[in-house]
């Protein structure tokens, strides 16, 4: 095989896909998905189109009408695109809307902190309470407690800058200011005191530590979810002939990818994997897997492209459902799969437009780094192969040469369907039957098999609900927290101006626990607005932090598939603990541990330098309770109603001052 370095061909690709629109037609479907990134306690999910709650899967793919529900002293964490929501225990939230410029999440109870690290200009996180919207249309921290016993909402705005909209409101709010909404018509805002610090806050500065120092930030795109799990789990290659490789740890003999998991029928993809390991989401959904070396290894896409979410980098295997192999497999029907090589075409099975076939593999395939010519100019040819099909079904892969089409791995029909673990349910091949498999022609554009007759998640017994679905406000007035009920889009102009932040009142009669009106200011002693954000480049990559010295890092304990019968259980690393440099009160009973593997020995993440502004110093020791956990646990107010995220102890008086107006919001 030749290899040599591209020259014409791969830069003519390159600034090709430099300006990509993100999706050609509204039929299909969305570039970006939301990932259930992090759990712990009893976390359950109630999907879109599912007929019950079920406890929830680490990576499962979110889509607008799933929900939420965290039980007490339960965490989970929903990460979309460069925005991080980390909900607290007790807490009922809805991701209502998402496609690549607008995100809707309503939160009816509980505790969350959205923590964007970039912004495209025109993009809005709207988060819907039931006393008022929520507008984010910048990069920053935001904080919202919803106290429904209370009827009311806390709305902290740690960084950035908020316009809050309902039933004739339009107030902005600025940074370092805290305001209560109660009632819907008319809805009441009033300034508060800013709470201090608690271990929702503590917990959400580290995990903003941890993605800020991530190794691999310097070779995956920032708009990949899961990008940081790469660091505590694997090492990276920078050089090969396929440019950056990421290696798994300690990865079992005869593991490949697309094996330790299950399928999920996710609209609008359908067939979706979900994988089981902890840093199993990035590597399974963007990017392409090759075999260096003699180890798997995962190749991203390039950098500074933003890329399209796929349920599935594999080429399923036969014609479709009722397909014949020509050999018994048992009866019933099978589905078979093999993950796709590096620039190997991806031919989607789920409804798209071949100008989408053309983005999801221009944005998953770093072109300009490959130097083996064959690969590159297979690449070439399929790509302009696209350009001139007017469907899908057009698309011939029957002359593709498929470099992993020996490591097809097969389950039957009712075990894809049934979302079974395929690790438990693989059939094991005979000769004649892997012979069958790789001489078998690729299914394009169809399903592997028949969609299932009802979406199945996950387990269905004894998991925590929340009471029916919630009727929230939004900017077009109170509606049922689901995709139906809403728009798919947010236009900034359909809002009035907001009133100015300066103008809001103290609150006369906080409804949140603990908490007390602010004492009156002038407008020249409230903080302004940040900095006007500088925007992003062109290709839409959002600027990230200084990068800290490539130093060895301490072992981390390596991540093992779960064997066959052991119900395919995986655990989640807690995040390290380095709590904000605002101390608190210690309070016990910290949130049960999480359900990922803590790598042991983390330390502390040190200082940097070039740390981006507003980054916490160092803890004092005293606060270091151990990687992943907050040093405390908030408390619940004395009439236990739920959810109050924090027993947020008002400070001596003239104790607690706005924190200083941060200028330029850390960003990715």
């Amino acid at each position: 095989m030749k290899i040599g370095r591209v020259g014409f061909a791969a830069a003519t690709v390159a600034a090709a896909f430099l300006a990509l629109p993100t999706l050609a037609q509204d039929s299909d479907p969305p570039a970006i998905a939301a990932r259930i990134a992090f759990l712990s306690g009893s976390v359950s999910l109630e999907a879109q189109g599912a007929q019950d709650w079920s406890s929830a899967p680490l990576n499962y793919p979110m889509v607008g009408g799933d929900r939420i529900y965290t039980g007490d002293g339960s965490r989970a964490i929903i990460q979309s695109g460069p925005t991080d929501v980390r909900i607290w225990e007790d807490s009922d939230v809805t991701l209502t809307n998402l496609n690549e410029q607008y995100e809707q999440i309503g939160i009816a109870q509980g505790s969350i902190h959205v923590r964007i690290f970039a912004m495209d200009p025109g993009n809005t996180v709207e988060v819907d309470t039931p006393n008022g919207a929520v507008i984010m249309g910048a990069a920053g921290d935001y904080r919202i407690n919803v106290y429904p016993d209370e009827q009311g909402s806390l709305v902290d705005v740690d960084s950035g800058v908020v316009q809050i909209a309902g039933s004739g409101l339009d107030q902005e709010v600025d940074q370092g200011e805290a305001v209560q909404l109660t009632g819907t018509s008319p809805i009441e805002i009033g300034l508060v005191e800013m709470p201090p610090p608690d271990d929702l806050d503590a917990w959400s500065q580290a995990r903003d530590r941890h993605i800020m120092a991530s190794v691999s930030a310097r070779y995956v795109n920032a708009d990949v979810p899961g990008y940081d799990d790469l660091d505590d789990y694997g090492d990276w290659t920078p050089v090969s002939d396929y440019g950056p490789i990421w290696f798994p740890r300690s990865m079992p003999y005869g593991w490949q990818p697309y094996t330790v998991g299950h399928w999920a029928y996710v609209a609008p993809w359908g067939y979706t994997w979900v994988d089981d390991a902890p840093w199993g989401y990035a590597p399974f959904h963007y990017g392409r897997w090759v075999q260096w070396q003699g180890r798997w290894g995962w190749v991203p896409g390039p950098p500074r492209v933003r890329p399209v979410y796929a349920p599935a980098f594999v080429a399923f295997v036969g014609g479709g459902p009722g397909f014949s192999f020509g050999v018994s497999f048992g009866g019933g029907g099978v589905a078979a799969w093999f993950p796709l090589g590096v620039a190997e075409p991806y031919v989607p099975w789920y409804h798209c437009s071949p100008a989408y076939v053309r983005t999801v593999n221009v944005t998953n395939v770093n072109i300009t780094v490959i130097r083996n010519v064959t690969i590159v100019n297979n690449y070439n040819v399929f790509i302009n192969r696209v350009n001139t099909v007017h469907s899908v079904d057009q698309i011939q892969v029957s002359n593709i040469n498929y470099v992993n089409r020996t490591h097809v791995f097969a389950v039957s029909a009712g075990a894809m369907t049934s979302g079974a673990r395929v690790q438990q349910a693989a059939i094991h091949l005979n000769p004649q039957q892997q012979q069958a498999l790789v001489r078998a022609p690729i299914a394009v554009a169809r399903p592997p098999v028949a969609a299932p007759a009802h979406i199945v998640v996950g387990v269905h017994v004894n998991v925590s609900r929340p009471p029916a679905a919630p009727v929230l406000m939004t900017t077009r007035g109170r509606v049922a927290a689901t995709p139906a009920a809403n728009a798919p889009h947010f236009t900034p102009t359909s809002l009035p101006k907001p009133r100015p932040a300066a103008e809001i009142r103290p609150a006369t009669h906080p409804v949140a626990p603990n908490l007390r009106p602010a004492a009156p200011a002038s407008a020249v002693g409230r903080p302004g607005p940040p900095a006007a954000q500088q925007p992003k480049s062109v290709i839409g990559q959002p600027a990230r932090p200084n990068q800290p010295p490539n130093t060895a890092r301490p072992p981390i304990e390596a991540y093992h598939p779960p064997q066959p019968n052991s119900g395919g259980e995986t655990a989640q690393p807690a995040r390290p603990n380095n709590p904000p440099a605002t101390s608190r009160p210690a309070q016990p009973n910290s949130p049960a541990g999480s359900i990922r593997p803590e790598p042991p020995n983390r330390p502390v993440t040190p200082s940097r330098t070039g740390q981006p502004n507003g980054a916490a110093p160092a803890p004092h020791a005293a606060q270091q309770s151990g990687p992943g956990q907050p040093a405390t646990q908030p408390q619940k107010p004395n009439n236990e109603a739920k959810p109050a995220p924090s027993g947020k102890n008002p400070p001596p008086k003239n104790e607690k001052k706005k924190p200083a107006k941060e200028e330029n919001p850390p960003q990715r």
